[in-house]
């Protein structure tokens, strides 16, 4: 039997990675976010984050995007959870990978998925009451500059009648070499030949 000690917890605890939920609807405009940490046990240890937030305005007749979310897990939530709860958005419970700083990627291991998320706006509707867009998904492998994945499929296929699309994949990445790569989701509206397209970089590790 193993016992963790105190100083085993503390240890885990200080290198360990804890991931904070917040909520916050706001209309379009920057913003400065700060976030402050007080060790209760000293006050004078105080750490302060801040980071500069642009909440993005979504015309009605323009082809839009959410950020591309990298998470750890994806999963779908019980009905009467759609909507509430951390890290829930619509129907779907998402833990976002966190990166070891703000400007470095996410990192993954090879035994890990690689579960990628995000929302597109604005769909045209045709006089058939349905949209016509294709959605590319693709990794390229970033020392190499060459295509790892390339995987289409059309907006008809997930929801032929909605002006508004929900992308979620997951990815095993057992069959990547450890290395930088970058994640990109396309979306082509075919009638009105507009694009938008969503990128971000990932670390694999063995």
């Amino acid at each position: 039997m193993t016992v963790n000690t105190a100083a085993d917890l503390l240890a885990q605890t200080k290198t360990g990675v804890h991931i904070y939920w917040k909520a916050l609807p706001l209309p379009p405009g920057r913003y400065k976010v700060e976030i402050a940490i007080k060790d209760v046990n000293n006050p004078d240890h105080v750490g302060v984050w801040r980071r500069s937030v642009d909440v993005p305005k979504y015309e009605d007749d323009v082809l839009s995007s959410s950020s591309l979310i990298l998470a750890d897990t994806m999963e779908r939530v019980p009905s009467k959870n759609i909507g509430t709860g951390n890290f829930v958005i619509g129907n779907t419970r998402l833990t976002p990978r966190v990166p070891p700083t703000f400007s470095s990627p996410v990192t993954f291991h090879r035994a890990q998925n690689l579960n990628f998320w995000m929302q597109v706006y604005n769909l045209t509707i045709g006089d058939n009451k349905r949209n016509d867009a294709t959605i590319e998904y693709q990794v390229l492998d970033l020392a190499t500059n060459k295509q790892i994945l390339v995987s289409e499929e059309t907006a008809a296929k997930l929801n032929p009648n909605a002006d508004q699309l929900t992308l979620e994949k997951s990815m095993p990445l057992a069959s990547l070499q450890p290395g930088k790569y970058k994640v990109t989701i396309t979306v082509n509206d075919g009638l009105s030949k507009q694009q938008v397209a969503s990128s971000a970089p990932f670390t694999v590790v063995q």
